[in-house]
């Protein structure tokens, strides 16, 4: 087994532009489209939930497992990968608000000596770097350390701990803040100091802080357990491995959700229910240097989300998973009321390039696409690095105090939002 990659594709676009077709003008067939391609070029299945001014869509191809022939469904679960990445952020960014954590905390402040040597500094590294991939940590799911073990024994258990003393084995691959490059060693990072702050380990805090008030009730932390809760979609990797222990991907990459949670999660997150709107702005603001799709972009990346503009002006909000037999997208437009997400359940395919064209075909539906994907088929990718009428309510502040049973609310502004860390 290669090195991994908890996240997203990185591979270039083959060079070349096919001819242009027109898409049909009605927007599920045009991600119909999109997903009939995924399949022809190898994902079992494929499954896309869109949610536009409270009207969902859903839009299946292929089969959720090959064995029973089933056919995904809408309340089908599957493996998020990075996608998880966009919940640590919100979690870390409420506790920013609060005043209980700064952007420009050093990385020292919360895990004393915990990040040193071969060059690496915790002095140096600022939360705002962990969240923006700007530390210049070393990647750990590039080390060999993982796959090998992986490879012996799926059901390995890795701690936090661990996984930070891979990265931590190679020098930075840059000074902290000089450049961009994404390292799922930072949310590994984040959700220990999650923990530090508050007392509790990051699952609870973002199931206390998100999945319950948004009533995402498919949507879950499987800590070392190798299973999916039923029902799923059956991932399919190229590497064979269909189950193993996930705390490899920790707080970088663990989740499990539906398609309709991820679409609420979206929402809820750039309409400002779950942010207030100074620090969503500095969520939502592209890192210089930032690149995530190195070719059918330019993706960029904020505080725990990818953002790009399509070409037909329309700039969408979310992130991309990739983890074996999974590969994941969510995205929405900057008020929220129009998202799409969606699961390949075979991780052979193109990830990159079925993402700007669902993409295109979801939002830009009036818009050309190539007639054929410019990349080609079965491009390597390692893994791992990624309903209902939405209430518009804004966020309210809360703080909580040390008991862990009582909260108290006041509205927050733009100075309390300053003052608590933004800068």
């Amino acid at each position: 087994m290669s090195a991994l990659v908890l996240g997203v594709a990185t591979t270039p676009a083959a060079p070349g532009t096919a001819d242009p077709v027109r898409r049909p003008r009605d927007a599920e067939a045009a991600l119909g489209a999109v997903l009939d391609r995924a399949v022809s070029e190898g994902s079992p299945g494929a499954l896309a939930q869109v949610s536009r001014a409270g009207r969902i869509t859903t839009v299946t191809r292929g089969v959720a497992d090959t064995g029973t022939r089933r056919e995904p469904r809408a309340d089908m679960r599957f493996r998020i990968g990075s996608t998880t990445k966009t919940f640590v952020a919100t979690v870390v960014l409420q506790l920013v608000a609060e005043g209980r954590l700064r952007l420009d905390d050093r990385l020292e402040r919360w895990l004393p000596g915990l990040v040193t040597g071969n060059g690496n500094d915790g002095r140096a590294i600022t939360v705002r770097m962990l969240l923006n991939h700007t530390s210049g940590l070393f990647n750990y799911t590039k080390d060999h350390h993982v796959p090998d073990a992986l490879e012996r024994d799926p059901l390995t258990t890795f701690t936090p701990r661990r996984l930070v003393g891979y990265a931590l084995g190679h020098p930075p691959v840059f000074p902290p803040g000089t450049s961009w490059q994404y390292s799922n060693t930072n949310y590994i990072l984040l959700g220990m100091i999650i923990e530090r702050v508050t007392g509790h380990a990051y699952p609870m805090e973002v199931a206390t802080r998100v999945l319950r008030p948004l009533g995402l009730r498919a949507t879950y932390f499987p800590g070392t357990s190798p299973d999916v809760r039923p029902p799923f979609v059956h991932g399919y990797s190229k590497d064979g491995l269909s189950r193993f222990n996930p705390s490899w991907a920790g707080a970088a990459g663990e989740m499990i959700s539906t398609v309709g949670d991820l679409n609420r999660f979206d929402a809820a997150l750039l309409s400002g229910r779950l942010l207030p709107a100074a620090l969503l702005r500095e969520m939502l603001t592209p890192t210089p240097k930032s690149d995530v799709f190195h070719g059918p972009g330019p993706y960029r990346y904020g505080l725990g989300v990818m953002m790009v503009t399509l070409p037909c002006g329309v700039t969408v909000y979310g992130h991309g998973g990739t983890i074996f037999g999974s590969l994941t997208w969510m995205a929405g437009t900057r008020d929220g009321r129009h998202t799409l997400s969606f699961d390949l359940n075979g991780d052979k395919v193109n990830q990159a390039e079925l993402t700007t064209a669902a993409n295109a075909a979801e939002f830009c539906p009036a818009a050309t696409v190539p007639s054929q994907p410019q990349a080609t088929r079965g491009t390597a990718l390692r893994v791992i690095d990624q309903a209902g009428t939405l209430s518009r309510k804004p966020y309210t502040l809360r703080i909580r105090p040390s008991s862990p049973s009582a909260t108290t609310s006041k509205p927050i502004t733009t100075g309390s939002a300053d003052s608590a860390g933004l800068s």
